[in-house]
């Protein structure tokens, strides 16, 4: 499951941070919002929409999973 963490710039925390579940087609899912406003949210879905692909293939370089949700 790939899984992007954002955390705001207003504080670097665990507590603060976002965390995005990126699927197959870009889509995200939200497991948690943390200190982000919801414009916020929908900025970072548009980005992850745009640049999933690349990101993935990033995320392969370092890890051993895939998309959220595929076996």
């Amino acid at each position: 499951m790939s899984m992007i963490q954002y955390t705001s710039d207003r504080k670097l925390t665990e507590a603060g941070s976002a965390k995005f579940f990126v699927k197959n087609n870009g889509d995200t899912t939200l497991e948690r919002q943390g200190s982000l406003t919801d414009r916020e949210v929908r900025k970072i879905r548009a980005f992850i929409k745009e640049h999933y692909k690349e990101m993935y293939l990033k995320w392969i370089e370092i890890a051993d999973t895939g998309y959220y949700g595929e076996k």
